[in-house]
């Protein structure tokens, strides 16, 4: 099932204006760590999509139908930097027939 992008665009707004509420600096770059799910068939061709957008990719956790891929990038969390990583992620995860779970950051204050 494809992922909805303005389901995880709405969701990504929705965290940077709480990263935002609780004084996170989200202009900062950080890690932002991301969890997706796809088809075991998919998982090198994720794997080699995901480096060649910039992201670091995790070990696969390899379950019975799916393998669970954990990646990250430095990135900056306001509104625009998130909604272009989310963009970029959801492109993947799409073209590869996975499901994101999505993404979180440790607090730049």
């Amino acid at each position: 099932m494809a992922e909805n992008l303005d389901h995880q665009l709405a969701m990504t707004a929705d965290l940077v204006e709480h990263m935002r509420a609780i004084g996170d600096k989200v202009d900062v770059p950080r890690q932002v760590d991301h969890l997706a799910f796809f088809p075991k068939r998919a998982a090198d061709a994720v794997v080699a999509d995901l480096t060649a957008a910039g992201f670091s990719v995790g070990e696969a956790q390899r379950r019975l139908f799916k393998v669970g891929v954990e990646f990250h990038r430095t990135d900056a969390c306001d509104q625009e930097s998130a909604a272009a990583f989310t963009r970029d992620v959801v492109g993947i995860v799409n073209r590869h027939g996975g499901s994101y779970d999505g993404w979180s950051s440790m607090v730049q204050r």
